[in-house]
């Protein structure tokens, strides 16, 4: 599916960055009462509920991201003690 965020140029919900995703989620469910017949408010809840999984998929990317981070900074951590001796 692809969406307009800002511009004229639509994109692939799959490029949306966390930010955008959540103003494309904003401006669509803020038009959803003002839809003009039921197959508009269907495509406005269908664009919901894509761009909320991108939205679920990113988040889950942000946490792996930071938990790998956290065990790198750890493993680091585990490896100066050792080398100034200190026990673990």
């Amino acid at each position: 599916m692809m969406v307009y965020v800002d511009d004229d140029e639509p994109i692939f919900v799959e490029q949306l960055s966390l930010d955008q995703a959540m103003a494309v989620v904003a401006r669509a469910r803020s038009a959803l009462p003002w839809a003009v017949n039921s197959a508009h408010a269907a495509a406005l809840r269908s664009e919901i509920v894509e761009v909320e999984d991108q939205i679920d998929w990113l988040e889950g990317q942000e946490s792996a991201s930071a938990a790998r981070e956290r065990a790198a900074e750890r493993a680091y951590d585990l490896w100066v003690d050792h080398g100034l001796g200190v026990p673990a």
